[in-house]
């Protein structure tokens, strides 16, 4: 596959939002080897010294944000700051990180600023039993998150089109990584399974797509590195049930035994997959990891 030109913007400053989170930890490394100086605003008292230009601050204080672009004059802006935790489905805060992106971008575009890629969400789409493409219907305003993902998605897009920036929105399918908190599947199974505490799982034949952190952070990097605009999935487009991605997690801590399933009526959908040739073919990214391998690396470290 024939690589995609680089656009050369002068300088490869960019200024990276949730950094210290399950997928932003994961983009420090490949964005370095892409030849980006980093920059990432923070809230975190103590941040690790990874090459990282932490800026002491915060998204939501507009001052803040307009020192920090006039400081830097960075050409990228990679957002991935969100809340994914607690009630945050239905939480006001939504809002302000909203409020906060569309600041974001209009911040940059005063500095100079030429590209910028946002995370999006799969579930922003109308889901079907069938992969999602980018080009699939939306059904955003069924939560707060998602509605306020979308609104965002939609304002930055005119935007960027109306000032000259390019602009990419990344919709991110199903999450797991390394301490990735106990509220959540991964987190919550390799957590109870370290305690010898029962795992039940109730819909374990609810059919996801899973994609490793180290491998969101890869691609969105490389998407950002690209010129690719409009919206991308990033997913590895391979259907597993829960039952089976648990079943690994327990296969490779040898507990399986503390694995309980329990067949219970679900009303989330029976299948949530993307389709991912945009991401394979146009931003030309290469997933380095398969579920067994991704899992493995999380246990052992």
């Amino acid at each position: 596959m024939k690589e995609m030109p680089i656009m050369n913007y002068g300088n490869k400053k960019v200024l990276v939002t949730g950094a210290t989170g399950l997928i932003g930890k994961e983009l420090i490394e490949p964005l370095k080897e892409l030849g980006f100086e980093i920059y990432s605003i923070t809230i975190d008292e103590n941040n690790p010294d990874n090459g990282v230009n932490w800026m002491k601050g915060n998204l939501f204080d507009k001052s803040f944000v307009k020192q920090v672009m006039q400081e830097i004059k960075p050409a990228y802006l990679l957002n991935m700051a969100w809340a994914t935790t607690g009630d945050y489905l239905s939480s006001d805060i939504n809002y302000d990180f909203l409020s906060a992106g569309v600041n974001l971008i209009k911040e940059f575009k005063l500095n100079g600023g030429k590209r910028a890629v946002y995370a999006g969400t799969c579930f922003e789409y109308k889901f079907k039993d069938e992969p999602l493409k980018e080009t699939d219907d939306l059904d955003a305003d069924k939560t707060e998150y998602t509605f306020c993902k979308n609104k965002l998605h939609e304002i930055t897009k005119h935007f960027c089109l109306k000032n000259d920036i390019s602009f990419g929105y990344g919709r991110i399918f199903y999450v797991y990584g390394k301490n990735e908190n106990i509220t959540r599947l991964t987190g919550m199974v390799i957590d109870k399974l370290s305690k010898d505490e029962k795992v039940i799982i109730k819909s374990g034949d609810l059919i996801k797509d899973y994609m490793y952190s180290k491998d969101i952070a890869g691609a969105f990097a490389k998407f950002l590195d690209s010129e690719v605009e409009g919206s991308v999935n990033i997913c590895t487009g391979k259907p597993i049930k829960i039952k089976e991605f648990v079943l690994e997690i327990s296969r490779q801590l040898k507990k399986e035994h503390l694995i309980c399933f329990e067949t219970v009526e679900s009303n989330q959908p029976p299948m949530i997959v993307g389709n991912n040739d945009r991401l394979l073919k146009e931003v030309n990214y290469n997933l380095k990891y398969d579920f067994k391998k991704a899992i493995g690396e999380i246990i052992n470290g």
